[in-house]
């Protein structure tokens, strides 16, 4: 579910961007700036979507690593 959030979100960005590149040299009326602010906006929830989808990405590229266990052998508990 989060893998589909995070590809929905990604996806959601780049189309609310290219639309915000098409709309932007157009006229520069009120209901323009309304647009154009709402495109923004959810852009920037797109954003917020991401960052917090992010740990996922992170996780699977930390996952292929080998994880390396290091014995301390210096610091035994006396009894």
């Amino acid at each position: 579910m989060k893998l589909f959030s995070l590809l929905l979100s990604v996806t959601v960005f780049f189309v609310s961007l290219y639309f915000f590149i098409l709309e932007l040299p157009v006229r520069v009326g009120l209901n323009d700036i309304i647009y154009v602010s709402l495109l923004v906006i959810l852009m920037a929830i797109c954003v917020v979507g991401i960052i917090i989808n992010w740990g996922l990405l992170y996780r699977r590229i930390r996952k292929n690593r080998p994880i390396l266990y290091i014995a301390n052998t210096f610091s035994k508990k006396n009894k």
